[in-house]
Formats: C-alpha cells, sequence, structure tokens
C-alpha cells in the first residue's frame, strides 16, 4: 500500500500540536491554581495612597507607595484592617497603566488590580471581594481580558505575556480556578486574543501562518 508522504507529515503535525486532524480540535490541559497568600499590612510602611477603590461601606482596594522603596504595591482593606496583596507595579510607573477596576470574572463580582513590572510583563490581581482574605486573592501574570468564551453568561479570563505571544485561559470548575498554557497545550509558537467581539484566538504554529480558533468546551476549535 502507498503511504502519501504529506498526509503522514500533517498527521504528525496535528499529533505534536494536540490537535485532533479530523475535526481540528485542540484539545486544552488545565491544571488549578491557588489562591495568593495575603499578609497583614502595617498602615506605617504606606508612604503614600495613589489609586482607591471604593466598594462598600469600610471596603476598599487601593494602591500605594511603599516607604521603604518606592514600588506600587497593592492592597485590600477590610473595615479598618489593611491586607497586603503584592506588587502591582514598578517605581515612577505612569498613572495610565495602574489601575483598579469592578468586573465580572466567573459570574461573581471582583475587583481588578493592575499594573506593569517591565517591558511586555503586565501584572494584575483579582480581589473576589465576597470570599474570606486568605481565598479571595488570584495573581495573574501578563495583560487580563474578561471575555465570556463560550457564551454562559459568565465571564473567562485570558491573558497574554511576552513579544511573541503566550496566552492563558482561565476558567472556574467545580469552585476551583483552572488555567491552561495555550502554546504548551497545543504546541503553539505564538497565540493571542486577536478579535473579542468574534472571540477569536490567533495560533501560529509556524511563522506567518495565522490560524483562527474559538473556544468550546475545554479545546480550541478550529473556524
Amino acid at each position: 500500500m502507498r503511504i502519501n508522504l504529506l498526509t503522514v507529515i500533517l498527521t504528525l503535525t496535528f499529533l505534536l500540536n494536540g490537535c485532533n486532524s479530523k475535526n481540528n480540535e485542540c484539545p486544552l490541559e488545565f491544571f488549578q491554581i491557588g489562591n495568593e497568600k495575603v499578609e497583614i499590612l502595617n498602615p506605617d510602611d504606606i508612604k503614600s495612597v495613589v489609586k482607591e477603590k471604593i466598594i462598600d461601606k469600610g471596603v476598599s482596594a487601593f494602591i500605594f507607595i511603599d516607604r521603604e522603596n518606592n514600588e506600587l504595591k497593592g492592597s485590600i482593606n477590610l473595615n479598618g484592617k489593611y491586607y497586603y496583596v503584592g506588587q502591582v507595579s514598578m517605581e515612577n510607573t505612569p498613572e495610565d497603566l495602574i489601575g483598579i477596576e469592578e468586573v465580572q470574572v466567573f459570574g461573581k463580582k471582583a475587583v481588578k488590580i493592575y499594573g506593569i513590572l517591565g517591558a511586555n510583563y503586565a501584572q494584575v490581581y483579582y480581589w473576589f471581594f465576597h470570599k474570606k482574605p486568605e481565598e479571595s486573592i488570584i495573581q495573574i501574570n501578563g495583560n487580563a481580558i474578561e471575555i465570556d468564551l463560550d457564551d454562559d453568561g459568565k465571564n473567562e479570563i485570558v491573558s497574554t505575556l511576552g513579544t511573541v505571544s503566550e496566552a492563558r485561559i482561565y476558567i472556574l470548575k467545580e469552585g476551583r480556578v483552572y488555567a491552561s498554557d495555550i502554546n504548551e497545550s497545543i504546541g503553539a509558537e505564538s497565540v493571542v486574543l486577536k478579535d473579542t467581539d468574534k472571540k477569536l484566538l490567533e495560533v501560529y504554529f509556524e511563522p506567518n501562518k495565522p490560524e483562527q480558533y474559538i473556544y468550546h468546551k475545554g479545546s480550541l476549535i478550529k473556524k
């Protein structure tokens, strides 16, 4: 029986990429992520507050300049008790590159605290203020966008990081947050959320050959 060499090469390529060549489906591998450890913040460590978001009476999130090293750091205030979230941004970061927003993630209200730690290195914290402090913070490297990828009315998170874009999808499953490193899962060189309206992810398995995918039930489906 004569075997078509091109067919063999294409089949191997899809297998190496983690994709099903029959239906152009790329299953994603997910891993559970933990909550960030929060610590009590001594108010004396606060040199000045740069930005603050009031959530409710006695409840707020803020970005402050650390008195010791002038780094921009995040904190939450629960009825006069301050908790340190983590470093949000570098010293002297322009104000338009840091911020605090109230968003909807996984069908829940959350506060998004963001900044940059270097060139092409964004930093984001999500605070789910309805939870206990030690269970309420998740940290994400990269630019993070809240988007309803599967049209269920609840936003997932897509993050991208680096000049050659690496992307992750964050989902909620059985009350736990899981993430998938898309590049690693499917063997892609670059992945970026190209069109937020159409929810299209642009994937490069090789240079100059973009392919478009959508997310569906734990997989990427080729358009």
